[in-house]
């Protein structure tokens, strides 16, 4: 398991890693512990925001750095599968096109459209967010990034591959090991919920059970995103996972900000 986690560390984050390994035959322990990997980066996220509520920071310079974070974090591998994934599915060509375009190195508009429109729906959201000036509202960060690598890593070991898919050599795509991916997100979840009711206000500690539709709305986003990308594609791959990713984030952050706009803490 720590050899999967070192090696989602040094593939699918741009913080140097401190162990560089990898083990072609575990590759999908490497799957594994992607949301491992996830709630880490969320618990840092969280620190971030931490941090600028300590720091008084212009509210709208906040929501910048916490919207570009979880891109920048990533070395913007993911984001390169959702605008890789939006140019062949929005192209409307045949299968054949479609997956060639999905493959292509160069950027076309429908990529750039969406991710604009990416960055517009996830700023606005932290803009929301941040307004709050609350760490309640980041504890769940952890969870969202955890359960939207858990959907993608499960969907890319239980899915057919597409024949240019890097994971098409996975020697099962079954087994109960798979099953240990789904215990990040809810160790993150946990955590969250721990940190609210170490919360303390007016005497009586508060939980806010609502927030919990941030991490399930994240995780079926993704779902959804997956289905719809296998279906246009016809077979799963990295980018697709890259894809429900970004879009599970997406709806996470827009949960948060609803949430706590529509029911106040």
């Amino acid at each position: 398991m720590l050899t999967g986690f070192f090696m989602a560390w040094g593939m699918f984050c741009a913080i140097p890693c401190p162990h560089k390994v990898w083990d072609e035959d575990k590759r999908r322990w490497m799957l594994i512990m992607y949301p491992a990997l996830g709630l880490m980066l969320g618990v840092l996220w969280f620190a971030l925001y931490g941090v600028l509520l300590a720091l008084e920071m212009p509210v709208v310079l906040t929501a910048a750095v916490m919207t570009v974070y979880p891109f920048l974090i990533s070395g913007c591998i993911h984001l390169d599968g959702f605008m890789d994934v939006n140019d062949a599915v929005l192209s409307r060509r045949d299968l054949a096109e479609r997956q060639r375009i999905l493959k292509d190195s160069h950027v076309g508009s429908f990529a750039v459209i969406r991710t604009v429109m990416l960055f517009l729906f996830f700023f606005a959201a932290m803009l929301v967010i941040t307004g709050r000036n609350s760490l309640l509202d980041g504890a769940f960060l952890g969870a969202l990034m955890a359960a939207s690598r858990a959907v993608a890593g499960w969907d890319t070991m239980k899915k057919a591959p597409l024949a240019t898919s890097q994971y098409t050599a996975l020697e099962e795509r079954g087994g109960a090991a798979c099953w240990l991916i789904w215990l990040w997100p809810l160790l993150a979840v946990g955590l969250a919920v721990l940190l609210q009711v170490l919360r303390v206000h007016s005497g009586a500690v508060l939980v806010y059970p609502y927030l919990f539709a941030a991490p399930v709305l994240a995780a079926a986003a993704a779902c959804l995103a997956g289905w719809l990308a296998r279906r246009q594609l016809g077979g799963m791959s990295g980018d697709i996972a890259g894809y429900q990713m970004v879009t599970g984030e997406l709806a996470g952050v827009i949960a948060l900000a609803l949430c706590g706009y529509y029911w106040p803490m």
